[in-house]
């Protein structure tokens, strides 16, 4: 970041008095950068986090609570995004950065009163070229970076203006050994006034300067100006005028490949990689060498940035560049033959992912997938917007639908389907997919509300008889177990049972390999812990899992892992019960997915309590809230219909509760609670122990503790963390570690759990020894 100093703390200001601050203006001025350093600068005060939502690549209103939701790391097993979002944020403190408004500003102005009127600890920094325009908004003018005037002397030292040094950083960064000499310091000058202050502009033309002197740069700057000055109307703004100039001059030094990819590329949205790049951007008139080359080219120019993650090169574009390209792309008639393609190549990956998704690589296959999101979207949409394009929407959001469950979609899967079908009404193989798909997404949804119910059964009723008039034995074999399955959940179980195994059969008929047996097998599984049917768990269960095992798959088996488990647990056989479960965390973690997780952290509660362990029980309680409260799940809370419990809960609690006593258990429930995701799957798989009251060595003789480290060992008693207790006794988290440190030394104990359990094992709260001595840290 170069300057912005008044304007970090001018944002920063309006972000302590108001909860919703939008900066804007025009492209190019360093909105996204202002907002990313501000966000980091005051993220301390969050005791929640920050959490950046990009909408550059989103195209529709509908998508933005989902993106908000993605972004804060939740999935909702309901209906209700926005319900499910406020719920889950509702006792949060934290900030929400919207990136990119301006294209979706009522939506987003929407998403933001609702959030700030129903969580009262969230506030939000929204990037926009227009305000969201809803009340207790604080808008922030950003303006450019200043720029030197022309009666400024000069010095050998460079000019001080911010203009100017950000023109020189990135101009050094381009040609190393730049810098500002008495020779050019006043081109430079007149350079950063010309292209008046803003930073795209000033980026871009910094970029030339490996090819070109900064007099050359401001004469060609100039003739740029003043060409695009007599093309434009009288009422465009001189800074507008200079952003474009400036792309245009940018543009028109890039190489004839470097011009056409620049615009082609405009079509991907989130960036992407070299291959999707020639895939789509290569012909006749590009080859995929010329690609490559132009795609370095671009780099060099800082119209393309590389990133690298994980190995994984992928390159993106500014929006505003983006925008520029689609210009370009539309004047010289390409629009449509690039989105075809684009389309196409997405396509092909839907049905990779679809034709993959059983076997090894999973976890790999569905992070690439991952990575596309924005360019599903946006290639799904384009199918739904054009005339005669639906049908290719049907096949790729059928095709999605294990990206849609793993990834923890299932809600965007739901609308994709529903409007690929609802656009694509015509009989046939894609739509019985496609029917078929959507009736599972429905379930996974979580949504068991009697209309979503009768919905999804109608579904593949539909689904069932197309493929019957088809002909078609897989087809047919896939309707019929899932039909079952959804009739099982609804009005007729005992026939659902049935319909449901013979579709496992018809499955088994088709022979092997086929994943859609195990996944069959799988809702067999489903149903027999339903049905309190032990054997059919066991035998079933188990002949999923080993398949699954011996095809390197993972994310069935450890859906098997998990209703093995289960019934174990319910069985009292906790021994298998471990191992079992066990295995699902390991399986269910690599995804991502809460769900499998959260459950089978669950169901080890059960398995500790009953196997006389009720204090690690407790903690895998509240570990398994890591994982379920951002669903919007509480196991607590659910009916037997919308969740497998058939195990007394609440008496495994009580037993709990009664082994512990009631502030013990709270005690260990809240510090599982307070475990990262990575920290509860290591605590339920044995890799890191949480401090148990059996381990804890408490001192005969504690030492002295002054008036100040009591108040703070209470609070960490309480489950407080440094920063929390920083907030509560008003002083700095330096100090409160400090504090927590001497504690830790005086009581003998290695952790906060440890001082948590002694000062409720030995009832010490309220009565640790005092030291009359003036507290050590005052006196500083």
């Amino acid at each position: 970041m170069v300057g912005r100093r008044s304007e970090i703390a001018g944002v920063k200001r309006l972000l302590a008095d108001s909860r919703l601050v939008t900066p804007t203006g025009t492209g190019g001025v360093g909105k996204t950068r202002l907002a990313l350093q501000v966000a980091r600068d005051v993220r301390r005060a969050f005791r929640d986090g920050v959490f950046w939502v990009s909408l550059a690549e989103v195209g529709e209103s509908g998508q933005v609570v989902l993106t908000v939701m993605d972004a804060v790391g939740m999935r909702t097993m309901g209906p209700d995004a926005a319900r499910a979002l406020t719920r889950h944020l509702r006792d949060k403190r934290l900030l929400l950065v919207l990136d990119n408004c301006e294209h979706l500003v009522e939506a987003c102005g929407e998403a933001a009163a609702d959030l700030l009127a129903m969580c009262p600890g969230v506030r939000v920094l929204a990037t926009s070229r227009e305000v969201l325009d809803i009340a207790g908004e604080r808008v922030f003018a950003v303006p450019p970076l200043p720029v030197p005037l022309e009666t400024s002397p000069g010095s050998h030292g460079g000019i001080r203006a911010d203009s100017v040094a950000l023109f020189v950083d990135r101009a050094a960064a381009a040609a190393p050994g730049f810098e500002v000499t008495p020779d050019n310091e006043q081109a430079v000058a007149a350079l950063c006034r010309h292209l008046e202050g803003l930073p795209l502009a000033i980026e871009l033309a910094a970029a030339r300067v490996r090819s070109l002197s900064v007099e050359e740069l401001v004469r060609r700057q100039d003739e740029r100006y003043e060409l695009l000055t007599r093309r434009r109307r009288r009422g465009s703004a001189s800074r507008h005028r200079s952003l474009r100039s400036t792309v245009d001059w940018s543009f028109e030094l890039c190489s004839p490949e470097e011009r056409l990819l620049w615009a082609r590329l405009s079509v991907f949205a989130g960036g992407c990689d070299l291959t999707a790049a020639q895939n789509v951007c290569s012909d006749r008139k590009l080859s995929r060498e010329a690609v490559l080359e132009a795609v370095a080219g671009l780099v060099e120019k800082s119209i393309l940035t590389r990133e690298e993650v994980h190995g994984r090169v992928r390159y993106r574009m500014l929006e505003t560049l983006r925008q520029y390209g689609r210009e370009h792309l539309a004047r010289a008639g390409e629009t449509d033959g690039l989105r075809r393609r684009h389309r196409d190549h997405y396509l092909q990956l839907a049905e990779h992912v679809h034709d993959q998704w059983f076997g090894p690589g999973q976890v790999i296959l569905f992070a690439s997938a991952r990575r596309e999101h924005a360019n599903l979207r946006a290639a799904l949409e384009y199918c739904l917007t054009e005339p005669g394009e639906a049908p290719h929407a049907l096949r790729m959001a059928a095709s999605l639908w294990t990206y849609w469950i793993v990834c923890g979609l299932v809600q965007e899967g739901a609308i994709w389907l529903a409007r690929a079908l609802a656009g694509s009404p015509a009989p046939g193989p894609h739509r019985v997919d496609a029917l078929w798909a959507a009736s599972l997404v429905s379930n996974y949804s979580g949504d068991r509300g009697r209309p979503a119910e009768r919905a999804a059964l109608a579904m593949i009723e539909e689904c069932h008889r197309l493929a019957t008039s088809l002909r078609d034995p897989a087809r047919i074999a896939h309707a019929t177990y899932l039909w079952g399955y959804m009739q099982l959940l609804g009005e007729d179980p005992v026939r659902g049972f049935l319909v449901l195994g013979e579709g496992v059969e018809l499955e088994r008929a088709l022979g092997e390999p086929n994943p859609h047996l195990r996944h069959a097998q799988l809702l067999l599984a489903i149903a027999g812990s339903l049905a309190d049917l032990d054997h059919v768990v066991r035998t079933v269960g188990e002949e999923c899992r080993t398949a699954c095992r011996d095809a390197g798959e993972q994310w069935l088996q450890s859906w098997s892992l998990l209703y093995l488990g289960l019934s174990a647990v319910i069985q009292g056989r906790c021994e298998d019960a471990e191992a079992y479960l066990r295995g699902a965390v390991r399986l269910q973690h690599p995804f991502r997915q809460p769900l499998g997780v959260g459950c089978a952290l669950e169901y080890l509660a059960w398995s500790a309590v009953k196997s006389g362990d009720p204090d690690r029980g407790a903690r895998l309680f509240g570990a398994g809230t890591v994982f379920l409260e951002p669903l919007g799940l509480d196991f607590g809370n659910l009916t037997r219909e919308q969740w497998v419990e058939r195990g007394d809960r609440s008496g495994i609690v009580r037993t709990a509760v009664d082994a512990l006593a009631e502030r013990a258990y709270r005690l260990a429930y809240q510090s599982g609670a307070r475990l990262t995701q990575d920290e509860a799957v290591a605590y339920a798989l044995g890799i890191r122990e949480t401090t148990s009251r059996n381990t804890v060595q408490v001192p005969k003789r504690p030492e002295v503790l002054t008036r100040r480290e009591r108040q703070i060992a209470e609070l960490l008693a309480e489950g407080k963390s440094n920063r929390d207790i920083a907030e509560q006794l008003v002083i700095s988290q330096r100090t409160a570690e400090t504090h927590v440190a001497n504690i830790l030394s005086k009581l003998a104990c290695t952790s906060r759990a440890q001082v948590a359990t002694v000062i409720t094992g030995q009832n010490l709260t309220g009565h640790l020894p005092e030291q009359d001595d003036q507290d050590p840290a005052a006196a500083k």
